[in-house]
């Protein structure tokens, strides 16, 4: 056990860069560009990605002894966690009435964290500590997996039911 200390403010700086700048950045250039923003999309969509694996990697590397003491602990929590929070996120959205695909994107949303960041602000501000720089590399992982089954199984479905016409002015 360590004693650790955080300023609020460098954390809140540090997610400002990591994902404020960037969506802010992409929703100006959506907005002003759109044709740029949709074949900028082709390659930062990909490059993203492998950021993301080359930041897993490097914290499984630098924690290997811990990942092999600890993978089947974390693989379990983090499983049953994904699950819980993906049921939790559709569960809300049908409950709520949401439509279909506002369904979909509200699973995902409460269901996939943003392991990149996550083990950005480890590096950062924890030295990589290694059983946090493993589950959150660990996350990241299975994020990727249960991302996929989840979208391949509703692809898989029948069409999707029709969304409902809702009155110009009516939130639904």
């Amino acid at each position: 056990m360590q004693g650790i200390e955080l300023n609020a403010w460098d954390v809140l700086s540090e997610i400002l860069v990591v994902i404020g700048i960037p969506f802010v950045l992409g929703l100006t250039i959506a907005n002003l560009r759109p044709a740029f923003a949709t074949k900028a999309s082709k390659i930062v969509g990909p490059v993203a990605f492998l950021a993301l694996g080359a930041i897993i990697v490097i914290s499984l590397t630098g924690n290997w002894d811990i990942f092999v003491n600890y993978i089947m602990i974390v693989m379990i929590a983090v499983v049953l966690q994904d699950a819980l929070s993906l049921g939790l996120g559709y569960g809300i959205a049908r409950v709520t009435g949401l439509p279909s695909r506002s369904r979909k994107a509200m699973t995902f949303e409460v269901g996939i964290r943003n392991s990149g960041l996550g083990l950005v602000l480890i590096f950062t501000f924890y030295g990589g500590l290694g059983g946090m720089a493993l589950v959150a590399a660990w996350w990241g992982i299975w994020d990727i997996i249960a991302g996929l089954i989840v979208a391949q199984l509703w692809a898989r479905r029948t069409k999707d039911e029709p969304e409902p016409v809702v009155a110009p002015g009516r939130v639904r």
